[in-house]
């Protein structure tokens, strides 16, 4: 089917005078109006559209009335997830796509009238609103009241009492950054670079300049959900005789389409085909797999969240694959694991958590618990959580108690093994992947050292102290190693008959480095957490050329993504601060402890999956879980970040909550947990239909708890003593109930939000705003509910506008409305009548004035420019500042 949308007035719109930034985007632009949409190009134009419409926004234009009509118009034809309505895809009619035709007509008209006005008159594209001068500000007080609580206290109001920012100035940015592992691939002169984009997954590019050689593409599904519906590339590229593989990551479990190793033949550049490798949650950051002309083998487990119960662990089996035909050959579990598979021929050597290190043989009819497919294995002291090194003698790794081993290949008996003085104790992985090179191994540690050991004896030829943890494999040739320490300096040892010489060391740019080095003649190469390539001159350690594997470009100095990455939301963590320090969970999987006033980092502390929630500060204590990996839930010293407990629960999205001595954890395996603060024990637990992602309330003598399961719990809070279930008729999302005068502020994630009397079960109140979606936190303080919402479902999970409001506590009236603010990050208040708010539509932050000025409106007090949008990041307000989480990367401190 053909339907012609060629056109009239845009047939003559110069692209070239108003370019958007990405070449893919301009051409499009010039042909929806030049040649007809069709079933073939529908996806792609109305996916491109989005994009360039989510680029727009990262420059402040206000996307406006007629463009939401067009998100509106396509959302009433194309369903919000499928994995809702049994997994099956929909089936577009011929007057869906004639609506369709219209929506990319109508949406690149629209487009190309706001890019038209951002370069032209950037005033006439922005939001609504006038910004107030401040007429002698009075300085915020120094009071030091903590926020040790997600939105400051058990109660989630977003009010301590404290004082925010007045100036609105940037004070510092601690970077944060991706758990961005995929190395880069060298064949020839070309490099292969992954991108977890929704559009381009992989670059070709030259090794001696960085020049684009090709980019490789996908076609996501249209969705409503497109951003959470469209898988991530999320392994490093397996270049083959006629294929490229690569495995995804991403949402909606194994309903979605999420699951697969892709093969993209070399020729063409298209995607040949997919095999079943089942899904891997975008909150894990790495999707493993190994493979060569015959085999395919990857980490294996269930993580489907969607599932009615919920289901996520740590990979725990190893499956191999028949290459050409995708088949299974066989599936063998090992347990808990974070180390990549090995492969060589026939043969996989892995490792698991509990240091049991496996050489499985590939071929062969046994069962998938068979021992005859064991070769060997070996039980090393503490886990193995990162992929071994094999050369024509010897098997090596490291464990996490500090100890290298050297194992023979054929028997897997012990050579010898090394013992490193004091280990890092707050390292998930405590070595890096070592390298055998001509009689040595050298092998990188979180102990901020490099080892050589002799490959004989085992013996220390030298170590090499560095800045930082060391996270990335070593690079060796015949005369030099290249070692990368986290924070980004990377330095070339000359080996010298005596140990080593240094020739250079360099700071590369502001992101950590957890991928591993490649070498190829004078050039070296690796990937940072940013999600920028970089090739070094080994000579001189000059950077040669950086090229982003997101596809973007640059104003000024913030680099516009043109693309977005895929999967989902990463940067969800929201943070604390108390005791002169601020708390950031990452997804990289980590938590930080930095100095409120600097920003430098006090101690950082290593887990087995992504942070989404906020750390929660408890006297000396530090509670926070993770997502993605691991199921251990935290308790870290404050001052330190040394380990105190930890105690096996569940996948934790949601922040916990702390009260009395017992501290409440949403779980999302559909359990909600209440632990002892001082050990970790539980002390109750109740299981709900599905998954618990928003925090749990506190009010009195009672926890509440909101589930996807559409109902609100109420529990005692010391002996979880079931008192009743609210139905929601929504999820409750990323949106949590919070409390004041009594009461129950109440979003769910869809367009419902109450005032809920939590006695009686009553809903006393509900605000006359139509067409909203409240899956956000509200605020409260002194009669006062500061709401935010999202307008139109935009790309999934960056809406099309978004806006705050402040409405009467007791009976829901508007007070005022604010254009742009929020979206899915939600207001905070502070006690110098000044409300703060990051939002999921623009790249900045606003501050407002309380009271409003009495006609519906309130006045823009300041803005401040940050790297990108806020996804479901809360600020907090300590000592004066403000302190947020943005998804470009930064933990910012505002002034």
């Amino acid at each position: 089917m053909v339907i012609s949308n060629v056109c009239s007035a845009q047939q003559n719109f110069n692209v070239d005078k108003y370019p958007s930034g990405d070449d893919e985007i301009d051409r499009l632009r010039a042909e929806v109006f030049q040649s007809p949409t069709t079933r073939e190009n529908y996806d792609v134009r109305i996916l491109m559209m989005k994009l360039w419409a989510v680029s727009l926004q990262q420059q402040g234009v206000w996307l406006g009335d007629t463009y939401f009509a067009v998100d509106q118009h396509l959302n009433r034809y194309s369903m919000w997830n499928p994995v809702f309505k049994g997994g099956e895809e929909q089936v577009y009619t011929d007057h869906d796509m004639e609506e369709f035709v219209k929506v990319v007509h109508d949406g690149y008209t629209a487009l190309n009238n706001l890019q038209k006005g951002l370069l032209e008159n950037p005033e006439s594209v922005s939001y609504p609103y006038n910004e107030v001068p401040i007429v002698n500000p009075t300085s915020p007080k120094k009071d030091n009241i903590g926020w040790g609580d997600y939105r400051g206290n058990p109660q989630r109001t977003g009010y301590t009492g404290a004082d925010g920012p007045v100036y609105g100035e940037t004070a510092w940015k601690f970077p944060v950054g991706l758990r961005w592992e995929s190395k880069p691939i060298i064949v020839g002169n070309d490099v292969y670079l992954a991108s977890p984009g929704m559009r381009n997954i992989l670059w070709k590019v030259d090794l001696e300049t960085g020049a684009v050689k090709n980019i490789f593409t996908h076609v996501p599904k249209m969705k409503g959900d497109q951003l959470y519906s469209t898988p991530a590339m999320g392994s490093t590229p397996i270049i083959l005789k006629d294929h490229i593989l690569m495995r995804e990551m991403g949402s909606r479990g194994n309903k979605g389409i999420s699951k697969h190793v892709v093969f993209i033949n070399r020729k063409t550049g298209q995607v040949d085909r997919r095999i079943d490798a089942g899904h891997v949650d975008y909150r894990a950051g790495y999707a493993p797999l190994v493979a060569n002309e015959k085999y395919v083998v990857y980490p294996y487990t269930v993580h489907d969240i969607e599932e009615r119960p919920p289901l996520c662990s740590p990979f725990t089996r190893i499956i191999a694959k028949d290459t050409k035909t995708g088949s299974r050959l066989w599936d063998f579990n090992i347990g808990p694991h974070f180390s990549e598979p090995y492969l060589e021929g026939d043969v996989v050597y892995v490792a698991n958590q509990k240091g049991d290190v496996y050489c499985l043989d590939i071929p062969g009819k046994f069962g998938p618990a068979s021992a005859q497919r064991i070769n060997w294995e070996f039980k090393a002291d503490g886990a193995v959580n990162r992929k071994v090194e094999v050369d024509d003698r010897h098997v090596y790794f490291g464990s996490n108690n500090g100890t290298v081993y050297c194992l023979d290949k054929k028997t897997g008996k012990l050579v010898w093994q090394f013992n490193m003085e004091n280990p890092e104790p707050n390292a998930f992985r405590q070595f890096t992947t070592p390298v055998s090179k001509s009689g040595k191994l050298y092998i990188g540690s979180a102990a901020k050292k490099l080892l050589c050991l002799d490959i004989q004896s085992g013996t220390l030829d030298f170590e090499y102290n560095t800045s930082d943890w060391i996270k990335s494999r070593p690079a060796v040739d015949d005369n030099n190693v290249y070692v990368a320490s986290m924070d980004g300096e990377v330095s070339k040892l000359e080996l010298t008959k005596k140990g080593y010489k240094e020739r250079w060391k360099k700071k590369i740019g502001e992101h950590f480095i957890y991928g591993e080095l490649e070498l190829k003649d004078d050039n070296l190469l690796f990937a940072d957490s940013d999600l920028y390539a970089y090739c070094l001159n080994t000579k001189d350690g000059k950077i040669k050329w950086r090229h982003s594997v997101i596809k973007s470009f640059m104003i000024d100095d913030y680099r516009v993504l043109t693309d977005q990455i895929a999967g989902g939301a990463y940067y969800e963590s929201k943070p604390t601060a108390a005791q002169g320090k601020v708390f950031i969970g990452t997804p990289s999987g980590f938590v930080y402890a930095v100095d409120a006033e600097t920003g430098e980092e006090k101690w950082k502390f290593e887990v087995g999956g992504a942070i989404s929630g906020a750390p929660v500060i408890d006297g000396n204590k530090v509670y926070i879980g993770t997502e993605g990996g691991e199921e251990d839930f935290y308790c870290l010293d404050v001052n330190t970040g040394n380990l105190i407990w930890k105690q096996l629960v569940s996948w934790v999205w949601g922040s916990a909550n702390v009260s009395d001595g017992l501290v409440y954890v949403p779980g999302v395996d559909g359990y909600v947990y209440c632990l002892e603060g001082e050990t970790g024990a539980i002390v109750w637990r109740y299981r709900t239909e599905r998954s618990t992602c928003s925090e749990p309330l506190i009010i009195g003598e009672h926890v509440y708890f909101g589930s996807w399961d559409h109902y609100l719990y109420k529990f005692n809070k010391k002996t979880g003593e079931y008192i009743w279930k609210y139905q929601l008729s929504g999820g409750s999302d990323s949106g949590s109930p919070i409390s004041g005068e009594g009461k129950i502020f109440l979003p769910v994630g869809g367009g419902t939000f109450r005032c809920l009397n939590p006695e009686t079960k009553t809903v006393e109140w509900t605000p006359q705003l139509t067409g909203k979606m409240y899956n956000v936190t509200p605020g409260y303080h002194d009669g006062n509910v500061f709401l935010s919402c999202l307008n139109g479902r935009g790309l999934g999970g960056i809406p099309i506008g978004a806006e705050v409001f402040n409405v009467n506590a007791s009976n829901g009236e508007l007070n005022w409305t604010f254009n742009g603010g929020g979206g899915l990050t939600g207001p905070v208040i502070g006690d110098n009548n000044r409300v703060y708010f990051a939002s999921t539509v623009t790249p900045y932050f606003y501050c407002v004035d309380r009271n409003g000025n009495g006609d519906g409106t309130t006045n823009l007090l300041w803005k401040v420019r940050m790297d990108n949008k806020v996804e479901e990041s809360v600020p907090a307000i300590y000592n004066g500042k403000i302190y947020i989480l943005n998804s470009g990367g930064y933990l910012v401190c505002i002034k």
